[in-house]
């Protein structure tokens, strides 16, 4: 079994208790289990969520404390190294938040809203709040106190002063089909989540693609299928993909993509050291 993480909330020191109110304490752990979800539909590449978490541990005295344990949800499946991935990624996440980093790998628009939420209530009826993680993940707790919050909040702020500009460019996108499906108003629609930042897309097929998302989704074997889908694609702000109206869609043959092996040549330099290659074409 994994190993649980430990979230410990204090509330403000006000009335002679330090408990925090109902709603904060139950906004807290339930923000941060949103958080843990969105971050495992991100990072990994099925797009679901494989892992159950359950409160295997609590103290309610002073300072209150709970322990969510990850399980799998179909027990024949090994979920450890996943759990690891997810919560590696997720306290690096509220770290860089609070250094003040652009946005994190892997927060999607709904994670940063969890997130503003939690960095908020700390200000605002909470003490602090502690997430203490297995030491293969993080050594020590990490603990958001008030003036962390602060400074979170500032970021927040900043991020949403930065106004996005849209656009629009003819393209292709590669990655992982989540879901294959008409939408309440009968367009093909395929969901997949991008090989390089594991972000969602959602694609409506036009033209020839949709008679191939056709096919494809009323064939009996879809999901996990990497493709590369062309199109044009719609950003909400520069690299952030908005949508994709898809004109074509190309399955990839896993056993065709080329490997590590096929792609590393040990000659490239005529023996040569990297820097001396360098500076040979640098010199002519």
């Amino acid at each position: 079994m994994a190993r649980p993480i430990k979230i410990t909330i204090t509330g403000a020191d006000t009335l002679g208790t330090d408990a925090p109110t109902v709603d904060d304490f139950l906004g807290q752990v339930r923000d941060f289990l949103d958080i843990l979800r969105g971050v495992e539909r991100s990072i990994l590449d099925d797009g679901e969520n494989e892992i159950i978490w359950r409160v295997t541990n609590a103290q309610m005295n002073s300072p209150i404390w709970v322990e969510l344990t990850p399980f799998p949800k179909n027990p024949a499946i090994f979920v450890e190294d996943r759990a690891e991935q997810v919560e590696r990624a997720t306290i690096d996440g509220i770290i860089a938040i609070n250094e003040g980093n652009q946005r994190p790998r892997y927060f999607n628009d709904d994670i940063m809203t969890k997130a503003q939420k939690i960095f908020s209530r700390v200000t605002n009826g909470l003490s602090d709040t502690s997430f203490g993680f297995d030491s293969s993940v993080s050594e020590i707790p990490f603990i958001i106190d008030r003036t962390k919050a602060r400074r979170a909040q500032e970021v927040f702020l900043a991020m949403k002063a930065q106004a996005p500009v849209p656009y629009k460019e003819m393209g292709s996108i590669e990655g992982f089909i989540t879901k294959a499906e008409l939408d309440g108003f009968g367009r093909a629609v395929l969901r997949f989540k991008s090989r390089i930042d594991g972000s969602e897309i959602k694609a409506i097929a036009t033209g020839d693609a949709f008679q191939q998302l056709e096919s494809l989704r009323l064939s009996d074997v879809w999901q996990g299928v990497r493709v590369r889908v062309y199109g044009m694609i719609s950003y909400r702000s520069l690299g952030v993909i908005e949508s994709l109206n898809a004109t074509g869609i190309e399955v990839l043959d896993q056993s065709q993509l080329p490997g590590l092996e096929d792609i590393l040549d040990e000659n490239f330099t005529g023996g040569m050291t990297s820097e001396s290659y360098l500076v040979s074409l640098r010199d002519g």
